[in-house]
């Protein structure tokens, strides 16, 4: 079954509902704030608001984290990506953002006190908690602050508002109740959002999930399967949706070994046929193992917890499907893709690699060979040879040509890992328009969509850092 399968998927039209794991602490978290209920929304859904303790969760799951959840696990060049993530989806959304001086801040009686509040206006203390944080920069330690931000909301609490309410055993129960849900439903972090009756209850995690859920919900609300949902490509997130005008080029960093990569890549047909004519891709093969090496980070699977490695076998198949899904809107009779997880992994590729460059054309046969059909071309020459073979190239004579280094492909391999250094790349895929500024992910095509299309993300003030 495919990971948005039918199974517990009612044919009957149903209110649909979404549980909203949030941390006030999370800058991500605020930005799920900000748009999801705009989802809710544009699916005629419901949303219950459910605080949880991010850190509980890191402990509950023995993520390697520290309490800002980024800096005892990521490199100099990835937390730089980060930030600058960051700053361009606050930009991409309109949120108005000032970086807290003194992030992260303690945010455990702001939670008991959300979970105090009447579900019906915990959404509206949950952005007024959420302002003073990310926009005032208060000191959202403060109980009185707290007390008489909730106040100045007139919500019909059922005690006294006082600060004796962040004492109460109820409300520290039930932080610890959702905070445990949380992580039972395997949400690795904040936020996350639980989708009532798809798939009988389905997590996404991150805000950059969002187009999942609200795809998920109209699947629920209109009683179809996922792929029955028009207009599907309509729920991702586009700042600018024009044609290109003029000549652009879209560099495209990628390893073989990345199944994000492959994800990246049967996807840039479709980016170019809608940016235009004026789009060129420049293909940049890099070691992804030679990188991660020079930066001193382990893999994601060997850093990851067991909750992370879940998730991220589970985000693959979202990815795959949607795009599947999308593909067969536009085009009813174009080629669907599979996965398939390599049993040999990491996969070795630097002779595939190679042999990219020496004959761009087998992109196509050596991503479907590692992550559609499963072939183990690095662990021989005579498997990748066989695999190139039976695509139509002579697959002996590109290895030979490239044991011989012919047009210096040895050369241009290491000259692509040096350009990825110098570029700040700390992970693949990733993609650059006009050598502009790096966009790091599979997750992220909508951005560079947004960039092919000339939006600007230098435009405007805000400044954040992790």
């Amino acid at each position: 079954m495919n990971a948005f399968g039918r199974a517990g998927l009612s044919t009957l039209k149903m209110l649909p509902n979404v549980e909203f794991f949030y941390d006030i602490q999370c800058p991500w978290s605020y930005i799920a704030s900000k748009r999801i209920e705009q989802v809710v929304q544009r699916t005629n859904a419901t949303i219950k608001w459910v605080p949880v303790s991010l850190n509980g969760i890191y402990e509950i799951t023995n993520a390697t984290k520290d309490k800002s959840g980024t800096k005892n696990v990521l490199s100099a060049p990835k937390l730089a990506n980060y930030n600058r993530d960051l700053v361009r989806t606050l930009k991409r959304f309109d949120i108005p953002f000032n970086f807290h001086p003194k992030h992260p801040l303690e945010t455990i009686d702001a939670l008991r006190l959300l979970h105090a509040t009447p579900e019906s206006h915990r959404g509206q203390l949950t952005h007024a908690l959420y302002r003073l944080y990310w926009v005032d920069n208060a000191d959202i330690v403060d109980r009185s602050l707290l007390v008489s931000t909730a106040e100045s909301l007139n919500i019909p609490y059922p005690e006294p508002l006082t600060e004796s309410i962040f004492e109460n055993a109820v409300y520290q129960d039930s932080l610890r109740e959702a905070t445990s849900l949380a992580a039972k439903r395997e949400a690795p972090g904040v936020p996350s959002f639980w989708v009532d009756g798809f798939k009988n209850g389905y997590l996404y995690y991150g805000q950059d999930r969002l187009h999942f859920v609200e795809a998920a919900l109209l699947s629920v609300s209109k009683g179809v399967p996922l792929e029955q949902v028009e207009s599907i490509e309509s729920v991702i997130p586009r700042r600018v949706n024009k044609p290109v005008n003029g000549k652009r080029t879209l560099r495209f960093w990628f390893d073989f070994a990345s199944p994000y990569s492959y994800l990246a890549y049967i996807q840039l047909k479709r980016v170019v046929q809608e940016a235009g004519p004026g789009v060129e891709i420049e293909y940049r093969p890099i070691i992804l193992g030679a990188l991660l090496t020079h930066l001193k980070t382990d893999p994601p699977l060997v850093r990851s917890n067991e909750t992370e490695r879940r998730y991220f076998f589970k985000d693959i198949l979202d990815w795959l499907e949607l795009w599947n899904i999308v593909r067969k809107q536009s085009d009813p009779s174009s080629e669907q893709y599979t996965f398939q997880w390599a049993k040999q992994f990491p996969i070795r590729t630097i002779t595939a690699l190679r042999i990219f460059l020496l004959e761009p054309k087998t992109i196509d046969c050596i991503f479907k060979a590692c992550w559609a059909n499963n072939i183990p071309i690095g662990e021989s020459q005579e498997i990748l040879a066989s695999v190139l073979n039976e695509a139509g190239f002579d697959g002996e004579a590109l290895i030979q040509a490239t044991q011989a280094n012919v047009n210096n492909v040895k050369n241009k391999l290491q000259e692509n890992y040096e350009l990825a250094i110098e570029s700040g790349v700390c992970g693949v895929p990733a993609f650059q328009v006009d050598q502009g500024e790096l966009v790091w992910g599979n997750d992220r095509i909508d951005v560079v969509q947004d960039l092919l299309s000339g939006w600007n993300p230098d435009e405007g003030d805000i400044t954040a850092r992790l």
